[in-house]
């Protein structure tokens, strides 16, 4: 399963890593890397933790939009 996080920095120089397809997924940190390996750790946990409550978790759509 391919999953997309999104990377960018704050106006502190505080880092923010977030999942599209996990909208609970939101992590803050100071580095950019941490911030990417976190968002990792926290997609599969949540997988894990969806998997054994029995409730297997599917993509939801996403189209892209241009503006």
């Amino acid at each position: 399963m391919k999953m997309h996080i999104s990377l960018y920095e704050m106006p502190d120089g505080m880092y923010v890593a977030s999942c599209a397809e996990v909208p609970s997924c939101r992590v803050l940190r100071q580095n950019k890397e941490h911030a990417f390996q976190d968002a990792k750790r926290y997609i599969r946990q949540f997988l894990q933790e969806r998997e054994a409550e029995g409730r297997p978790f599917t993509l939801p759509e996403m189209r892209e939009v241009d503006f």
